[in-house]
């Protein structure tokens, strides 16, 4: 049995972030990146150079961002990335809202293999293969990945 046709075009998709990544490339020379992820249908970057600004912020507001683990886990959080959503997927870039939205519902079981999940993996591998993230000034340690939105 052949798997259906995914709703998902990630040649498209793929086409669209390098595109979109290469603009913002030359917009940020000077900063140093240490994460991309796509976040729904969003594409999210982050510096260090933004990164120590919001834990600054954060740091003065609440106070209690201030443990290794608090820390790790506000530099990952793509909610409070600078550049959350620098670009957005939609229908004419290959992305299916309908089909997120289905997959967004659905139980952390399903959503490890819908096919929201399988398409997101396979542009974030096309990224990586592409060699599109060299335009950015990186961290060594440097990732990409998809993230799960959570309201």
């Amino acid at each position: 049995m052949t798997e259906p046709k995914s709703k998902f075009d990630t040649e498209k998709l793929t086409e669209f972030a390098i595109s979109k990544i290469t603009e913002f490339a030359k917009e940020h020379p000077n900063e140093t990146f240490y994460g991309f992820s796509i976040d729904a249908s969003l594409l999210c970057l982050n510096s260090e150079e933004e990164f120590k600004k919001t834990l600054k912020f954060y740091q003065g507001k609440f106070g209690e961002y201030d443990t290794k683990e608090r820390i790790s886990d506000l530099k990952a959080n793509t909610g409070d990335w600078e550049y959350q959503g620098f670009a957005e997927f939609d229908e004419s870039s290959g992305f299916s809202m309908d089909e997120y939205n289905e997959h967004y519902h659905e139980d952390e079981e399903f959503q490890l293999t819908s096919d929201y999940a399988k398409s997101m993996d396979k542009v974030i591998e096309n990224l990586k293969k592409s060699g599109v993230f060299d335009l950015l000034k990186k961290t060594d340690n440097f990732y990409a990945n998809r993230v799960e939105h959570n309201y």
